[in-house]
């Protein structure tokens, strides 16, 4: 009979029986409708349901079972080579003229040296960006696994109502891809994110803010002080863990993790899908590129470069120089900030068959 006993104990444990984990699978139940449901409201529901126990017990049986939402990696803690941040931006800049001017701006940073590059843009566009992007990882010497992103604009055509990415924009997908880059798309929610870290604000609040500027060259002089004497300076953020050494000095360190740049500015294809019409031609961006005659109705791609277009359906591949040589590392204002890159003519030049892509 003692030997029952004995039994008995080690079934249910030591001690008396517990009168949360009967509700192990009311709990379960009410976790699956709603993984964020307060722990506060599940013991008011437990209690209805007829729960008569303690808050502490039940509690603990809560958090053993909530579901546990993993940190994207560019949350986690900062390690060399890792994570980049990328924050574009527009403001309104004033000159001692009286003119004002709306630029649009890209920042890059290295999560953990905390160097930066902030560069002027001509507009706000997949292709403008993408270029700049690639500048700013020459200048610093070479490609993260992760890029981050304060906002899915433009890197994103559909987000659902958190600003998660529900579809990439396919030239910029690509470009990610030809690059070896893995993207992500912080929350927009500025309590998600944290303090301070949105890139586009940070360098609106403490560079344009209250800044007049005598002209554009002035501008380019005053940005390029600034971001150097940020790069120069100690980074408190990082002097605790990091010997209080500046970015400039981290970033030694950190090149060594980087991975060699696949393409340059000039070598990078941008890749748009498209479809050779009726009249033996694509067209993009209100430009019309020619294609033989047998190549209609095929669907192929359209590569964008720096200073010419090639397009490729099936077999059949035509080169075409980009209108203009439009660039996009122009200044700012050139008079570009507030047009599209259109890219070249009816392009019968330099025409020729074959089945391989070109390479970014």
């Amino acid at each position: 009979m003692e030997e029952a006993r004995v039994s008995e104990s080690l079934v249910r444990g030591v001690g008396r029986p517990s009168k949360a984990q009967p509700f192990r699978s009311f709990v379960v139940d009410l976790l699956l409708a709603n993984p964020r449901m307060k722990s506060l409201e599940v013991v008011r529901r437990a209690k209805a349901a007829g729960y008569t126990g303690g808050k502490s017990a039940l509690y603990a049986v809560i958090a053993s079972l909530r579901p546990r939402r993993s940190r994207p990696l560019g949350h986690q803690d900062k390690i060399p080579g890792e994570v980049i941040r990328h924050g574009v931006g527009a403001v309104d800049v004033r000159f001692t003229d009286g003119q004002t001017r709306t630029v649009s701006f890209l920042a890059s940073r290295l999560e953990y040296s905390r160097f930066s590059v902030v560069s002027l843009m001509t507009n706000d566009g997949v292709e403008t960006l993408v270029r700049t992007m690639v500048r700013h990882y020459k200048e610093m010497g070479g490609v993260t696994l992760l890029a981050t992103f304060d906002r899915s604009k433009p890197v994103a055509t559909r987000t659902d109502a958190d600003g998660q990415v529900l579809e990439w924009d396919p030239s910029f997908a690509y470009a990610a891809i030809e690059l070896g880059l893995g993207v992500e798309v912080r929350a927009r929610r500025g309590a998600e994110r944290g303090l301070g870290t949105n890139l586009g604000n940070w360098v609106k609040n403490t560079f344009f803010k209250g800044r007049v500027f005598a002209g554009e060259t002035d501008l380019e002089r005053q940005l390029e002080d600034w971001v150097a004497k940020n790069n120069n300076a100690a980074s408190l953020e990082n002097g605790g863990q990091i010997g209080n050494r500046s970015p400039a000095v981290l970033l030694t360190e950190e090149r060594q993790r980087l991975r060699p740049l696949k393409a340059t500015p000039e070598t990078l294809a941008l890749r748009v899908p498209v479809v050779v019409g009726p009249r033996a031609a694509v067209l993009y961006e209100d430009q019309s590129y020619a294609m033989p005659a047998e190549a209609v109705g095929l669907v192929g791609a359209l590569y964008l470069y720096l200073d010419k277009v090639v397009v490729i359906a099936g077999r059949y591949q035509t080169t075409h120089p980009r209108y203009g040589n439009v660039r996009t590392d122009e200044p700012f204002w050139s008079g570009a900030q507030n047009r599209q890159l259109r890219p070249g003519g009816l392009g019968r030049s330099s025409a020729k068959t074959s089945s391989e892509a070109p390479t970014g």
